[in-house]
């Protein structure tokens, strides 16, 4: 039996419980400023296009005079562009020429000019004539790296040995040969070593989609070797499978080849980046460091296609977002280190009438808040409404619901940059600083798209991820220590024929991230508009850096810190450094945080003496 008394005391620790619950609610909500946006900045204040390094311009307060680091390339212009991106992302000076017999015209022997590196396109070298081939090895001879971007006709090859020994082949076995799947050696490119090799039917319709035909070259002994093709044949070992990526050594510097396309495809210039790395004592050079996951249309806020969601959901549009997709999407950003981003999609049907939900618009937007996802707006629909009108109704929404919210990102789907650069005089997008982007026609990964807009591209779906788009990712992390992986609600939502519900598409997407975006967690999960700062200083950073023994010495221009390196070495580790801090990726490969204007990297050696 209670006695009065414990009974009396009972209460009161049960209402003061109550009380700190009760509190805690309250004061959670109260705290929770979800009506403003905490990106928006003054855009005059953000470095803008103008301040941006742009590869062999001449800027005032430049803190290299391009004496260093000059990168040559000739060939097509196709892919010249593609060297120059990547040449303006490594804060490296270019200069294209057509042919062999342009460049050496500027006789930069003479001047005492040796480039860093020679990116050829072997469709520009006249084969033919023995003065060519003397200039290249003339050129391997004076410290000049060369690189090319794809290989000669195998019948050129097939006739030369003086050919053949300078790209370090012993003979063509096959002129065409088919292989089963490809080996991606560890320490090239970042994220360890792959094998895209499909183990059933299945997965090689699923997954398999690299360039499986190629010549069969056979190397020279001391020539090293990054990538490879498979050929299931036990009668045949592995030391023999055909070459893709390759590496000779000549007394001065290297050559290094690539047997097939993937220097022309989007994303394949971060082979640039990891063949620099390949050919020099240590590799430091800037990145962007930014993670991004973008769930496009989520949340769609009216009751649209209420009856085909019954059907795979039971539920109408609100209780599919709020009890099925929501719940998924979190569980997934949880589990990984990439940073949130939900681009909004007030309706996705503009022409049934049917209005958005403000109590829905609040719901998400606290939500959002408390989990630390950006809310952006996205720039898509299924009703052929035009842009201008869709963004006109959805600012007229946002306007009567939480007046003062502006938003900062702005995802376009597949319009053309006309089309988006148009929308940004929209009322809707008057704070907007950044657009995401799944234009994938050029190698400009990360850039402006006005003075004061900058722009960034979705990288893979994450809802089905090939072999290729994988190859593509480690480029590209590689080269910038970037990735945007898109979630795209529309397709649970507004499913086409035998499309995967989302309960499929949710176990794809958290299955993918968790494999093949293991490798690259010690970058930095970022919403988009993080990742747009990011940018910026990333694109207005020039910088030198020189070696002293053990001392790497690092000089920035003023810009706003801190701002990424990747440090690539061959058997060395950071001892400590001075003006920032690092973090090891893999081996021999350092994220450096760059906090001041100058920095110190002291290294040591990690080969054991005995």
């Amino acid at each position: 039996m209670v006695s009065r008394r414990n009974y009396f005391a009972i209460t009161i620790v049960m209402l003061v419980i109550f009380f700190l619950f009760q509190s805690t609610g309250v004061m959670t909500e109260l705290w929770n400023d979800y009506e403003v946006n905490s990106y928006v900045k003054d855009m005059d204040e953000l470095p803008g296009r103008s301040g941006a390094y742009l590869a062999n311009e001449i800027v005032e307060d430049r803190i290299s005079d391009g004496s260093e680091d000059l990168i040559v390339y000739i060939g097509r212009e196709a892919m010249e562009d593609a060297v120059k991106v990547w040449a303006s992302y490594t804060k490296k000076n270019m200069e294209s020429h057509l042919s062999l017999q342009e460049y050496e015209s500027t006789g930069w022997k003479g001047q005492n000019r040796i480039p860093d590196m020679l990116v050829i396109d072997p469709a520009s070298i006249q084969w033919e004539e023995r003065e060519e081939l003397e200039y290249l090895e003339g050129c391997l001879e004076a410290g000049c790296n060369i690189i090319f971007c794809n290989m000669p006709e195998v019948s050129v090859i097939k006739k030369d040995q003086r050919i053949r020994s300078l790209f370090g082949i012993q003979n063509v076995r096959e002129e065409r040969a088919e292989v089963d799947g490809i080996h991606l050696y560890d320490g090239f490119l970042l994220g360890g070593e792959a094998v895209y090799l499909a183990s059933d039917e299945k997965e090689r319709k699923k997954r398999q989609d690299m360039e499986l035909t190629l010549p069969w070259y056979e190397l020279e002994a001391g020539t090293a070797v990054y990538m490879k093709g498979i050929v299931e044949d036990e009668g045949i070992e592995s030391e023999e499978y055909p070459v893709i990526i390759w590496k000779k050594n000549y007394r001065k510097a290297c050559v290094m080849a690539v047997n097939g396309t993937y220097m022309e495809e989007f994303g394949g210039i971060g082979l640039l980046s990891a063949m620099s790395a390949q050919m020099k004592f240590y590799d430091l050079y800037p990145v962007v460091n930014a993670q991004n996951l973008v769930a496009a249309g989520f949340p769609i806020l009216a009751q649209e296609n209420g009856s085909q969601l019954m059907k795979i959901y039971s539920r109408n549009m609100q209780g599919v977002m709020r009890d099925v997709l929501w719940p998924g999407i979190m569980t997934v950003y949880r589990e990984n280190k990439m940073g949130l981003s939900c681009m909004l999609a007030f309706q996705m049907d503009y022409a049934d009438e049917i209005l958005p939900d403000a109590k829905q618009f609040r719901y998400y937007m606290k939500n959002f808040n408390k989990e630390d996802v950006e809310a952006g707006i996205s720039g898509v629909d299924i009703s052929n409404t035009s842009l201008d009108d869709k963004l006109k109704a959805d600012d007229g929404f946002v306007k009567e619901v939480l007046p003062d919210y502006q938003f900062t990102s702005f995802y376009t789907g597949n319009l053309q940059e006309k089309e988006i650069e148009a929308a940004m005089d929209e009322q809707a997008l008057s704070s907007v600083r950044t657009v995401i982007t799944e234009d994938q026609t050029d190698n400009e990964i990360v850039g402006y798209l006005s003075e004061h807009v900058t722009k960034q591209k979705v990288l893979a779906n994450g809802f089905s991820h090939t072999y290729r788009d994988d190859f593509r990712v480690r480029c590209v992390e590689t080269m910038l220590g970037y990735t945007n992986v898109l979630m795209d609600i529309k397709d649970a939502v507004y499913p086409e024929e035998e499309q995967e519900s989302w309960e499929k598409l949710a176990e794809n997407l958290g299955w993918n991230i968790r494999n093949y975006w293991k490798g690259f967690q010690g970058f930095q999960g970022t919403t988009v508009s993080e990742s747009d700062e990011h940018i910026r200083r990333f694109l207005a950073l020039d910088y030198t850096q020189e070696r002293e023994g053990q001392e790497i010495y690092l000089r920035l221009s003023d810009t706003q810190k801190p701002v990424w390196f990747v440090l690539r070495t061959h058997q060395e580790a950071i001892d400590q450094i001075k003006g920032g801090s690092f973090t090891e990726l893999e081996d021999d490969v350092y994220l450096l945080e760059i906090e001041a204007a100058e920095a110190v990297i002291t290294m040591k050696s990690t080969v054991l003496t005995y």
